[in-house]
């Protein structure tokens, strides 16, 4: 009951403090940042996108709203954060005063922050050329690789992760598959693809939804974020496996586990969720 009520109550007051800060001192930090910024490198102007206030709310609020235990991720916000230190740093150099080449730099920016997300600098590339970028000329596309392959290096040394690998979805599962998996697999695919689209369906009418004025004045932002983060804590909490931050679960469900010492050791959260016994045998 004591772990119950600490996780809903320091969750809840953790997403809280996210909103708030957002509200409070820069709405421009909310949400990922990434159609914001495409909306700029498509040619509009978005004054408070990429300021200093943006870039110092945009991190606490971060790393609040994904300790909080939500359903959401780091990946996203790490683009809008790369743009902010890029609009930032262009100051210090008269070439980037221009807006064009503002824009070029932007691009760059985009693709280091995917790279940093996901461990990937040609993902990194090709997520700035074909998702974002309006226009991404020969230069551009040598700027977002070194860029790209610059911040994965950063990545790699620094060691954010605590682990010897590049993010905290980095999994090693050493044991061969069976040739009866692949059909598992293939089913997945499947349901994921239908779940994903009818949850993009209900997302888009529930977007919709929400911007009815009476719903704005009914419903406040902080408020909004409280409820919705009481509620996934709460219904979260009965089943072990969707207690933890996700980085925690995909490695209980995919790392493969050895009784020894070493990265493929057993985690406890294995033998919470009922994979192993606490002997080390599997269940």
């Amino acid at each position: 009951a004591l772990g119950f009520l600490a996780s809903v109550c320091f969750g809840t007051a953790m997403a809280g403090a996210s909103a708030w800060l957002v509200v409070a001192f820069a709405p421009a930090a909310s949400g990922s940042g990434i159609p914001e910024v495409k909306t700029i490198l498509n040619g509009f102007v978005l004054p408070d996108v990429a300021t200093a206030r943006t870039l110092c709310i945009k991190i606490p609020g971060l790393m609040l709203a994904v300790a909080s235990g939500m359903a959401l991720g780091h990946e996203g916000p790490m683009v809008h954060v790369a743009v902010c230190w890029a609009q930032a740093l262009s100051r210090f150099s008269q070439q980037y005063q221009h807006e064009g080449k503002r824009r070029e730099l932007f691009s760059a920016a985009v693709a280091a922050g995917v790279s940093v997300a996901f461990g990937t600098p040609v993902g990194g590339v090709l997520f700035s050329l074909e998702e974002v970028s309006s226009h991404f000329s020969s230069r551009t596309l040598l700027q977002a690789f070194i860029a790209s392959v610059v911040a994965t290096l950063a990545l790699s040394v620094s060691h954010l992760s605590g682990e010897e690998q590049l993010t905290l979805f980095s999994v090693r599962y050493t044991t061969p598959c069976h040739p009866s998996e692949y059909f598992v697999f293939a089913l997945l695919g499947i349901v994921g693809g239908l779940v994903g689209a009818l949850f993009n369906a209900a997302n888009i009418r529930w977007a919709a939804f929400r911007m009815r004025p009476a719903y704005k004045q009914r419903v406040r932002p902080i408020t909004e974020v409280l409820v919705i983060a009481f509620l996934t804590l709460l219904t979260s909490w009965p089943l072990a496996l969707t207690r933890p931050l996700s980085p925690d679960a995909i490695h209980a469900l995919f790392d493969t586990c050895d009784r020894g010492p070493g990265p493929t050791r057993q985690s406890k959260l294995q033998i919470e969720i009922g994979f192993f016994t606490p002997h080390g045998n599997q269940s």
